[in-house]
């Protein structure tokens, strides 16, 4: 009998997603993240399977006869996800203490943050959540440091992380408002840009976009900060796009550098094994099955 561990988790979602949807984007658009991110997961599990899931052609993809076999193993463990969040709700007395979470961007600004922060309140009174607001970057070295218990962030997950997709979220550009309206990328280049902070994908699609751009020296890592450092003229950012309805006359819009990222709840796998963050982790992982249906 083939055991799957938790942090072959999410490859399983994906293999479940690509079987049902037979297409790489319609599952990546389902578990909110990128066809290449899926595709990757499918490939990582074929190779720790050491078998061929998928037939791959120009209609789609379809399961081989062992991935057909494999499908029904793999559902049966997704479904048990729902069992391990019904014992965690039982045990939840039993787990105390601090759950120190990062976060890369304020609750208010995020729906499925709002909703992510109100499940874990509910399954675990007992537990005091501590709220960080960092970058993803600082986020990731915070929790392979062991000096956070879980994170939520933008882009790629580190290979030592185990995720749960919980959405994409799609990123502008904001600049004052009374600067000239830049026509192409190069005048954008020239403009003096508001840096994101430490290994931000937001910093790192600045540098693919742009080969060189001027930068003035202030790093902010929450949307909300860089609006009122754009607003006061000091310079350009990006910004996601659901954080700028109201940004008001002083901040104009570009979409010539428009890009999206997938946003996950992440662990360091090697914390899998302590009670509260493995809990943690399988209610979220539970919880984001049963809204996807």
């Amino acid at each position: 009998m083939i055991e799957f561990s938790a942090m072959e988790f999410y490859h399983l979602r994906s293999f479940v997603a690509v079987a049902e949807a037979q297409n790489l984007t319609a599952a990546a658009k389902r578990l909110y993240t990128t066809p290449p991110a899926i595709s990757a997961h499918i490939k990582a599990l074929e190779e720790e399977l050491n078998t061929v899931l998928f037939h791959r052609s120009s209609k789609g993809m379809q399961l081989t006869e062992q991935g057909k076999i494999l499908l029904d193993k793999a559902k049966l463990t997704l479904a048990s996800a729902n069992d391990l969040m019904h014992t965690a709700a039982q045990a939840k007395t039993m787990l105390t203490g601090e759950f120190r979470l990062g976060l890369n961007h304020p609750i208010g600004t995020s729906s499925e943050l709002s909703t992510l922060i109100k499940t874990l309140n509910q399954h675990f009174p007992s537990l005091s959540f501590s709220l960080e607001l960092l970058s993803s970057g600082v986020i990731v070295d915070k929790l392979s440091d062991g000096l956070l218990d879980g994170g939520v962030i933008y882009g790629e997950v580190p290979a030592h992380f185990s995720a749960v997709p919980l959405t994409e979220v799609a990123v502008t550009t904001a600049y004052p408002a009374s600067w000239p309206t830049p026509s192409h990328k190069a005048e954008l280049a020239q403009m003096t840009w508001i840096r994101m902070g430490k290994g931000c994908p937001f910093d790192k699609q600045l540098d693919q976009q742009l080969s060189e751009v001027n930068a003035v020296n202030i790093n902010a890592a929450d949307e909300r900060s860089r609006l009122a450092l754009v607003k006061a003229g000091l310079g350009v950012s990006f910004i996601e796009a659901n954080a700028i309805a109201d940004q008001g006359a002083e901040v104009a819009l570009s979409s010539l550098l428009d890009f999206s990222l997938p946003v996950s709840f992440v662990v360091a796998n090697q914390t899998l094994t302590e009670p509260k963050v493995n809990a943690v982790y399988q209610v979220v992982c539970a919880s984001i099955d049963a809204a996807q249906g």
